[in-house]
């Protein structure tokens, strides 16, 4: 998945240029429930990116004739990704989560260091590593259903855990993330029914392409 921010606060990240909607609001009926009929068609889509560069193509066109996106090339695209950060001196820590999907530690900003200049970083080594491949992969591990609510998707995988039951709702988990992101109410552990720093429920908030970042003092 993409790098969102370079920031020590939470972060929600709703970032898939693949998707048409991504909301967790009620938009009077026009918002998409799904994004792609299947996961196919969001393949061939990507395909028509003319930024597309040798290995992403590559690994896109295996994925259309065999549906799906394999681990080794998802794990080959993020070692691309993290050897350019490397070598550009920001380097970054990738943690393999239990949906096979990596979570990403950044290098705090350097004095003086802008967050655009940071992202801007991030953008180049993601071309031709992780901006289709890890998009598409995440999706597939994450999204299967290919939902269009980030909220929903998390929510749907932190129920499947049993992280939350029937009185916590994809809304709730919309407020209390939002309510956290505004910088209202309690802090975003009173306000949610597990650990959202967790393994388990980092995989849920990464598969739905969510960040959520420790804030650090």
């Amino acid at each position: 998945m993409k790098i969102t921010s370079f920031t020590s606060l939470v972060v929600l990240a709703c970032t898939l240029p693949l998707v048409a909607a991504c909301s967790g609001g009620d938009q009077g009926g026009s918002e998409r429930r799904h994004i792609a009929n299947n996961f196919t068609e969001l393949v061939v889509n990507a395909l028509k990116d003319p930024t597309l560069q040798e290995f992403d193509r590559e690994v896109l066109e295996r994925a259309k004739n065999s549906g799906r996106i394999e681990q080794a090339d998802y794990d080959e695209a993020y070692s691309r990704f993290a050897h350019c950060m490397a070598t550009s001196g920001k380097p970054v820590t990738l943690t393999r989560l239990s949906n096979g999907l990596y979570r990403i530690e950044n290098t705090p900003l350097s004095d003086g260091e802008s967050v655009e200049s940071a992202m801007s970083l991030v953008t180049k080594c993601q071309q031709g590593t992780t901006n289709e491949v890890g998009e598409l992969y995440g999706i597939q591990q994450g999204n299967p259903e290919l939902l269009a609510n980030p909220y929903e998707i998390a929510h749907k995988c932190l129920e499947a855990k049993g992280m939350v039951d029937s009185t916590f709702s994809a809304e709730d988990l919309r407020k209390a993330i939002g309510s956290e992101r505004n910088g209202g109410g309690s802090a975003l552990g009173d306000s949610l029914p597990f650990d959202a720093h967790g393994d388990e429920a980092q995989a849920c908030f990464i598969g739905a392409n969510m960040t959520i970042a420790k804030a650090v003092p």
